[in-house]
């Protein structure tokens, strides 16, 4: 009987976590982005992005081996500091991003002073991606996100808190963690 009554708690205690499993929310980016560099410290930098800005970033680099025919199919944005290899991928085709105004181009040249291209024939959502990016490199990216945490044991309690995320790439370049 006591085998009995411990099997039928733990198959009840079994349905219970289940039941707040099942309730728990899929895991959404909020963009992914192929990213061109010529500097392994844009690596880390993009490592950073990726870490606090919710987008995924797979990253390129670019050497002497590099074919730029084929590049736009591995990546959709170059962060480069290289004049040079920025005007082969120009004879290339691709083109200086359309995404920051005029105020974050100053911005840009007074902090990191990327050079930003974008490859031909990007996607929709790779544009999407890119300007989260730029945004963030120059300090204007903040982005919302709603966090649902679980307690409570069995009644399974969700409390939903919304955190608003802030570019901190300012901070970041004023450090000097990033600089070559």
């Amino acid at each position: 009987m006591k085998k009995l009554i411990s099997l039928l708690i733990a198959l009840i205690l079994l349905i219970a976590v289940a039941g707040c499993a099942r309730g728990q929310q899929t895991v959404t980016h909020r963009g992914e982005l192929s990213v061109a560099y010529d500097r392994e410290s844009t690596k880390e930098l993009l490592t950073y992005f990726q870490a606090n800005q919710d987008c995924i970033v797979t990253g390129v680099l670019l050497d002497a081996e590099t074919d730029y025919e084929t590049l736009p199919a591995k990546a959709s944005v170059a962060l480069l500091k290289d004049e040079a290899v920025a005007e082969q991928l120009k004879a290339a085709g691709w083109t200086e991003t359309e995404n920051w105004t005029d105020a974050q181009k100053k911005t840009n040249e007074g902090m990191f002073s990327f050079i930003v291209l974008t490859a031909p024939d990007r996607t929709d959502s790779a544009k999407k991606a890119e300007k989260l990016l730029t945004d963030w490199l120059v300090g204007d990216g903040a982005y919302e996100k709603t966090i649902t945490t679980a307690s409570g044991g069995c009644s399974c309690k969700r409390t939903q808190t919304t955190v608003t995320y802030t570019s901190d790439a300012p901070e970041l370049f004023k450090s000097g963690q990033f600089s070559d």
